[in-house]
């Protein structure tokens, strides 16, 4: 028995005793894909801890074995054929396939490199394998043409629409198709409002396909600074279902948009590490300065936002949760009933 094994069971039997029962979060999904078809697992924004998560697990065999497909919400489906024909090992020149995660409806400002990195390791992966054991990414956001936009009205047939144009995308391709498929898209998509699906998971239950949904985050409860220790008896990172244990149990504050608990928000958490030792990917500062991409990033933001802001990072790693450098000021009292 390995190392990683012992620890694992070791965890396992002490969170048990306190009735949170914690696992690989690798062999967790892994399992999961053995009960369903559908594995929507919520995205924290440019995460570096997810993502090389995700590229550990794509290289797992057994990974290999049980699922077909990727759905990822930083893909334009404009550009299906192109991040085909990339993933399957054709040649296809960087410029043309970038397009797929930078000119994503929802892709305003400039776009982490973990979108690409991803793609890239997609295509490192299927290099090893057979034609019909390849694993496709399918791309889920609207066709937006982002040369056609003009104005903040030509995007108006298409960002209110994400999540249909998502969910169409996964009964067609994948549950039409008989395959299985892992969900990746920003964790307000996914997650359900006291234990009621959110519109995907709804559409894909109508099209007779019970899906299990995972949120990721850290050990933040509430605001920045309501944090829970117990997170960290365990080392980082970690998965836990959240049915009948104290993990579910934790209340739903308004600030993550709901009232409740845990539980009713999703089947299992994914637990990444600590608030202050997560982080965010970011494009660097040379592709974006004087560059072509940039000038579009640009265009984007004053054509919706009136102004572009300095939107060229400083370093190409940063917190993932960065404190206010000046909190507002306090509301003032209510007044006195007279």
């Amino acid at each position: 028995m390995t190392r990683c094994c012992c620890i694992f069971l070791l965890l396992t039997a002490t969170a048990r005793a306190q009735g949170l029962k914690v696992e690989d979060p690798i062999q967790a999904l892994l399992k999961a894909f053995d009960r369903y078809r559908i594995v929507m697992l919520g995205e924290l924004p440019d995460s570096r801890q997810q993502w090389e998560l995700l590229e550990r697990l794509i290289t797992v065999p057994a990974f290999q074995e049980k699922v077909n497909d990727i759905v990822m919400g930083y893909g334009n489906s404009r550009y299906q054929d192109v991040v085909d024909r990339f993933v399957g090992g054709q040649n296809v020149p960087l410029e043309e396939v970038q397009k797929a995660w930078r000119n994503a409806a929802g892709a305003l400002g400039a776009v982490s490199p973990v979108y690409g990195n991803f793609y890239s390791a997609v295509r490192a992966v299927n290099r090893k394998l057979p034609k019909e054991r390849r694993l496709r990414i399918l791309l889920g956001d609207p066709p937006v043409d982002w040369d056609r936009v003009q104005s903040r009205d030509d995007l108006s047939p298409f960002i209110p629409f994400r999540d249909v144009h998502y969910a169409s995308v996964v009964r067609y391709e994948v549950l039409a198709k008989g395959r299985k498929a892992l969900l990746t898209m920003g964790t307000g998509h996914f997650r359900r409002l006291g234990g009621r699906p959110g519109s995907i998971e709804g559409s894909l239950l109508m099209a007779g396909a019970k899906a299990y949904v995972v949120i990721p985050g850290s050990n933040m409860v509430g605001g920045f600074d309501d944090l829970d220790p117990r997170f960290e008896q365990y080392p980082a990172p970690w998965f836990a279902e959240l049915k009948d244990n104290w993990l579910g149990n934790l209340p739903l504050t308004s600030s993550r948009g709901s009232q409740g608990t845990w539980a009713e928000m999703a089947d299992a958490y994914l637990y990444l590490g600590p608030r202050d030792k997560l982080t965010r990917l970011r494009p660097r500062r040379v592709e974006l300065e004087g560059t072509a991409y940039g000038k579009e990033v640009e265009r984007r933001l004053v054509l919706i936002f009136g102004k572009a802001p300095d939107f060229a990072p400083k370093s190409d790693e940063a917190p993932l949760y960065e404190r206010n450098p000046t909190p507002p000021p306090p509301l003032p009292p209510p007044p006195i009933p007279r």
